[in-house]
């Protein structure tokens, strides 16, 4: 049993646990060779029982940590140490990060401007073709795997663990397959990850950071995935610019070869789409009971392709109608629901197959949070004049801010028009409609009507007001 002060391989001194998760725990530890402050990762004694997995990811480790980039957090070591009581520990050892993982800058300030998205993705982009150039790819990009500095830097953290955990044949729960929010439609139609799909989930990052929320939400990961894979992503923000919009259709269309070519020539999307502001920071929470411990791990190395075709501007998907979408739709389910019952493998995802905390556990600063809710129990009120004649985003905030988060849209404008469910106490994982128009339709009621009491808790506040963690 690992309790602080424990020391490994003779060198690093377990001080505090920061993090837990399916894989293993993150420690602050205290590297009494060199005396410095190191987060190590000790992964589960189960998962090196496999002599498969442990092989692997020796060797995923090493290559892992010849990276370096100044977007990448490094890996010191590797090592294996007996423990008291029999077992032995394997762990990584990582470079210790003051700063805040972009999940809970998102949780506080709600959404990011178009610039700051694009300086942002533009540093995760480089951070993955470096890793990409190594044969390395990521799986997991997510904002809990995107970690901001005081000082605007982005660093991306927690490399391909889930790609070692899905190659082998575990059947524990919590073993990882990928984000259900952020999978790339070829992962969710069970074809295999390239460098094209970290693409795709860094895509849907970005949606989130200019949108203030994810494209998709669902309960059930399998039909989150499968919306990555058929479904067009709702509008984004009237405010976000042409050029910034193009950056994320391309990165996210649901053809890899359609997406840039590699992720080099998209960071140079993001920077050419930020105005060149290279300096813009991206703003971090200030850092408060301590500082967030990145943890990297390693996925296999493998060919790349860089040979995709390049396309200016993205088309839009083929319709739903399709014979041939809807049988690659068909077939995509029942390989993926194949992979998780015969493999054993599934989706390491709270609420509902979406999180995007960091995979080895919460931001370092407390537990992992939820999106919380507006109103107490599992329901929350909705009044259809309540709605009817506002502009979609208000309505969106106001929803989110009583707790709903599958909420979808169709039509086209910026008005509200319609709202279904449209009225009563509504469960709030339900899916919540909203039809639009172009023209402010006749009708809608007190515009405070049926707002919920306290301080607004969603991810898009009214008047800025910023979400709470608690």
């Amino acid at each position: 049993m690992l309790s602080p002060g424990t020391t490994l391989g003779g060198r690093y001194r377990l001080d505090s646990r920061i993090a837990s998760g399916g894989m293993g725990d993150v420690w602050k530890a205290t590297d009494s060779v060199l005396g410095r402050t190191v987060a190590v990762k000790i992964l589960l004694p189960s998962l090196m029982e496999d002599p498969g997995f442990a092989e692997r990811f020796r060797g995923e480790a090493r290559v892992v940590a010849t990276l370096s980039h100044h977007n990448v957090v490094r890996v010191y070591d590797y090592g294996e140490s007996p423990l008291e009581g029999g077992g032995h520990a394997a762990y990584l050892v990582m470079e210790f990060i003051e700063g805040q993982a972009l999940s809970r800058v998102l949780q506080d300030q709600g959404r990011l401007s178009p610039t700051q998205t694009m300086v942002l993705l533009a540093q995760a982009a480089e951070a993955l073709h470096e890793a990409h150039q190594a044969g390395i790819i990521h799986r997991d990009v997510k904002p809990g795997n995107l970690m901001v500095k005081p000082n605007g830097t982005v660093l991306l953290t927690d490399f391909g663990i889930a790609r070692s955990a899905q190659s082998t044949n575990l059947t524990m729960a919590g073993s990882v397959l990928g984000t259900a929010a952020y999978i790339s439609p070829e992962q969710a139609n069970g074809l295999p990850a390239t460098p094209l799909s970290d693409q795709y989930s860094l895509g849907v990052v970005a949606y989130q950071c200019l949108a203030g929320r994810r494209p998709w939400d669902s309960d059930n990961p399998l039909e989150l995935a499968m919306r990555h894979a058929r479904d067009t992503p709702p509008p984004l923000p009237d405010d976000v610019p042409a050029n910034v919009l193009a950056v994320v259709h391309r990165a996210m269309e649901k053809d890899p070869s359609r997406r840039f070519g590699d992720a080099a020539e998209f960071a140079a999307a993001a920077r050419a789409a930020a105005g060149d502001q290279a300096t813009s920071p991206v703003p971090a929470s200030p850092v408060s009971g301590g500082a967030y411990a990145a943890t990297v791990s390693a996925p296999p190395g493998r060919g790349l392709d860089h040979d995709a075709t390049k396309i200016g501007m993205p088309l839009p998907p083929p319709k739903a109608s399709s014979k041939r979408v809807g049988l690659y739709a068909m077939i995509g389910a029942g390989a993926l629901a194949l992979v998780l019952i015969v493999g054993g493998i599934i989706f390491a995802v709270a609420n509902g197959g979406g999180s995007d905390t960091p995979s080895a556990g919460g931001d370092g600063n407390q537990p992992t949070q939820s999106t919380s809710s507006g109103n107490n129990g599992d329901t929350a009120p909705i009044n259809r004049d309540e709605f009817i004649g506002k502009k979609r985003k208000e309505v969106e905030d106001t929803l989110r801010g009583r707790g709903f988060t599958n909420i979808v849209t169709q039509g086209s404008g910026q008005w509200v028009s319609e709202i279904n469910p449209s009225g009563g106490n509504i469960p709030k994982t339900q899916q919540i409609i909203l039809t639009l128009s172009l023209k402010k339709p006749d009708g809608g009621g007190n515009p405070s009507q049926g707002t919920s009491p306290g301080k607004c808790t969603g991810l898009l506040c009214p008047k800025n007001h910023l979400s709470d963690a608690n």
